[in-house]
């Protein structure tokens, strides 16, 4: 009996004491429609010297580059993910790369034949990678900066990637959501980079104790805060 009315004692503590939770939290929403190049699809003709071979010129998808998003000010307690560069033909899938620092590229070669890359910073000796046929070779960017990635085969085939120490959170087409639960109180800039190019930016405050909503749409190139207003990046 004793047993049991301490029990209740106890519990009657929780509903008469105020119970309350320090939660400070962001969350982001953003919705990604992927857009197309403007213009109407236009024959032209490619001449070899002999033959005129006229072709249908299609117009390529806008969003060549990726979205990122950057919260300048945060220091994420997440692990550093690597990405991929593929070399194909005599291009590379991606020109301008936004990357964090310590992170990992992974450089991968699709053809049957050997071809080499080199990575050049300012201040830096330059780097040279070999890419065996079908395989890849891997570099770590350890400083803050601007850097070249070269095809020997192809100068002008050329991929820049812009490393920044602050986490960066890619973005795919449709529906986006992220979510920060350990960033503490204080100011913090929002950034949005259409690869490399940083199109949209908006400060924000952090209170202790404060759950905050941050919803967006990115729809043919124009970056739109649903609440406020809204940046192109033309």
């Amino acid at each position: 009996m004793k047993r049991f009315f301490a029990m209740f004692f106890i519990c009657s503590l929780f509903f008469l004491i105020p119970f309350s939770v320090s939660a400070t939290m962001i969350r982001f929403t953003i919705n990604y429609t992927r857009g197309e190049e403007k213009g109407e699809q236009n024959k032209i003709d490619i001449l070899d010297g002999y033959w005129n071979f006229p072709v249908l010129n299609i117009p390529k998808n806008k969003e060549q580059e990726q979205y990122s998003v950057v919260v300048e000010g945060y220091k994420s307690t997440s692990n550093i993910k690597s990405e991929k560069l593929e070399l194909s033909g005599a291009e590379f899938d991606r020109r301008k790369i936004l990357f964090q620092a310590n992170g990992l590229m992974i450089i991968e070669n699709k053809e049957n034949f050997p071809r080499k890359v080199k990575i050049t910073h300012d201040g830096d000796e330059p780097v040279l990678l070999e890419l065996q046929p079908n395989s890849s070779a891997q570099h770590t960017f350890n400083e803050v900066g601007d850097y070249t990635i070269t095809d020997e085969s192809f100068p002008w085939n050329v991929s820049n990637v812009k490393v920044i120490n602050t986490y960066i959170w890619k973005l795919k087409e449709g529906g986006n959501n992220k979510d920060i639960p350990d960033i503490a109180p204080g100011t913090y800039s929002l950034k949005i980079y259409y690869g490399t190019k940083d199109i949209y930016t908006e400060d924000f405050m952090v209170v202790q104790s404060a759950a905050m909503n941050f919803i967006y749409k990115i729809d043919k190139g124009r970056v739109t805060n649903l609440n406020s207003f809204s940046t192109s990046m033309d």
